[in-house]
Protein backbone atom coordinates (compact mmCIF):
# COMPACT_ATOMS: atom_id res chain seq x y z
CA UNK A 1 0.00 0.00 0.00
CA UNK A 2 1.51 3.34 -0.66
CA UNK A 3 1.27 6.21 1.27
CA UNK A 4 3.11 9.99 1.91
CA UNK A 5 4.90 11.92 3.61
CA UNK A 6 4.89 15.40 4.41
CA UNK A 7 7.71 17.32 5.68
CA UNK A 8 7.05 20.04 8.02
CA UNK A 9 9.01 22.94 5.50
CA UNK A 10 6.26 21.63 2.89
CA UNK A 11 3.21 22.04 5.26
CA UNK A 12 4.58 25.08 6.32
CA UNK A 13 4.78 26.52 2.90
CA UNK A 14 0.96 24.98 1.93
CA UNK A 15 0.06 26.57 5.61
CA UNK A 16 1.10 30.14 4.45
CA UNK A 17 -0.64 29.84 1.14
CA UNK A 18 -3.44 29.13 3.00
CA UNK A 19 -3.46 32.49 5.35
CA UNK A 20 -2.33 34.37 2.61
CA UNK A 21 -4.21 33.72 -0.06
CA UNK A 22 -7.67 35.47 -0.75
CA UNK A 23 -8.53 32.92 -3.49
CA UNK A 24 -9.05 29.18 -2.44
CA UNK A 25 -8.07 27.98 -5.33
CA UNK A 26 -4.16 28.20 -5.52
CA UNK A 27 -2.34 25.36 -7.24
CA UNK A 28 1.28 23.97 -7.41
CA UNK A 29 3.98 21.53 -7.70
CA UNK A 30 5.14 19.03 -4.90
CA UNK A 31 8.88 18.67 -4.80
CA UNK A 32 10.59 15.18 -3.42
CA UNK A 33 11.57 11.58 -3.91
CA UNK A 34 9.73 8.30 -3.97
CA UNK A 35 11.51 5.25 -2.03
CA UNK A 36 9.31 2.52 -1.78
CA UNK A 37 5.81 2.92 -1.58
CA UNK A 38 6.38 6.03 0.44
CA UNK A 39 6.11 9.56 -1.57
CA UNK A 40 8.70 12.21 0.58
CA UNK A 41 7.22 15.54 -0.13
CA UNK A 42 10.23 17.93 0.91
CA UNK A 43 8.81 21.44 -0.55
CA UNK A 44 5.92 23.02 -2.68
CA UNK A 45 6.36 25.24 -5.81
CA UNK A 46 3.31 27.38 -5.84
CA UNK A 47 2.38 27.53 -9.87
CA UNK A 48 0.08 29.16 -11.87
CA UNK A 49 -3.73 27.79 -11.53
CA UNK A 50 -3.82 24.47 -12.98
CA UNK A 51 -0.40 23.51 -12.03
CA UNK A 52 1.70 24.58 -15.82
CA UNK A 53 1.16 26.32 -18.65
CA UNK A 54 1.57 23.51 -20.82
CA UNK A 55 3.53 19.74 -21.08
CA UNK A 56 6.42 21.21 -22.37
CA UNK A 57 6.73 23.75 -19.71
CA UNK A 58 6.29 21.07 -16.93
CA UNK A 59 8.90 18.74 -17.98
CA UNK A 60 11.20 21.82 -18.32
CA UNK A 61 10.63 22.48 -14.44
CA UNK A 62 11.02 18.67 -13.90
CA UNK A 63 14.55 19.37 -15.35
CA UNK A 64 15.07 22.82 -13.39
CA UNK A 65 14.44 20.73 -10.07
CA UNK A 66 16.27 17.63 -11.04
CA UNK A 67 13.58 15.29 -11.56
CA UNK A 68 12.11 15.60 -8.02
CA UNK A 69 8.81 16.85 -9.60
CA UNK A 70 6.59 14.24 -7.67
CA UNK A 71 2.98 15.41 -7.73
CA UNK A 72 0.61 18.42 -7.71
CA UNK A 73 -1.41 20.18 -4.75
CA UNK A 74 -4.54 22.29 -5.13
CA UNK A 75 -6.90 23.99 -3.08
CA UNK A 76 -10.48 23.47 -3.69
CA UNK A 77 -9.87 21.90 -6.92
CA UNK A 78 -12.67 21.89 -9.56
CA UNK A 79 -13.06 18.80 -11.48
CA UNK A 80 -11.58 20.45 -14.90
CA UNK A 81 -8.72 20.87 -12.95
CA UNK A 82 -8.66 17.62 -11.76
CA UNK A 83 -8.89 16.36 -15.36
CA UNK A 84 -5.82 17.96 -16.47
CA UNK A 85 -3.60 15.80 -14.33
CA UNK A 86 -5.47 12.62 -14.92
CA UNK A 87 -3.10 11.75 -17.98
CA UNK A 88 -0.31 9.52 -18.87
CA UNK A 89 2.55 11.85 -18.05
CA UNK A 90 1.37 11.95 -13.93
CA UNK A 91 0.08 8.48 -13.80
CA UNK A 92 1.96 7.15 -10.28
CA UNK A 93 2.60 11.03 -9.10
CA UNK A 94 0.92 12.55 -6.15
CA UNK A 95 -2.08 14.87 -5.81
CA UNK A 96 -2.99 16.28 -2.94
CA UNK A 97 -6.10 17.91 -2.77
CA UNK A 98 -6.90 20.83 -0.15
CA UNK A 99 -9.75 22.54 1.49
CA UNK A 100 -9.89 25.40 3.55
CA UNK A 101 -12.53 26.06 6.36
CA UNK A 102 -13.19 29.85 7.46
CA UNK A 103 -11.11 29.40 10.42
CA UNK A 104 -8.11 28.79 7.84
CA UNK A 105 -8.32 25.11 9.33
CA UNK A 106 -6.47 23.13 6.18
CA UNK A 107 -8.32 19.32 5.52
CA UNK A 108 -5.80 17.32 3.05
CA UNK A 109 -6.63 14.53 0.83
CA UNK A 110 -4.28 12.41 -0.53
CA UNK A 111 -4.34 10.34 -3.89
CA UNK A 112 -1.71 8.55 -6.21
CA UNK A 113 -3.00 9.29 -10.31
CA UNK A 114 -3.63 6.16 -11.21
CA UNK A 115 -4.30 3.62 -14.68
CA UNK A 116 -7.23 0.72 -15.22
CA UNK A 117 -9.17 1.50 -18.70
CA UNK A 118 -9.41 4.77 -16.98
CA UNK A 119 -7.44 7.54 -15.26
CA UNK A 120 -8.52 7.95 -12.19
CA UNK A 121 -7.40 9.24 -8.30
CA UNK A 122 -6.27 6.43 -5.65
CA UNK A 123 -6.69 7.25 -2.14
CA UNK A 124 -3.54 6.81 -0.10
CA UNK A 125 -2.43 7.63 3.19
CA UNK A 126 -0.83 10.95 4.48
CA UNK A 127 1.56 10.92 7.43
CA UNK A 128 3.29 14.87 8.03
CA UNK A 129 5.36 16.08 10.23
Amino acid sequence: MMDAYLSQEAYQSLNAINLISSSSNSDGLLIGHKRGHRFFVEKIFPSLPGFFPSLKKYHELDKLYDGKLIGFFSFNPEEKKIKKILAPFACGKLFLEISSNQQKKMTIKSYVIDYENEFFLLPVELTSH
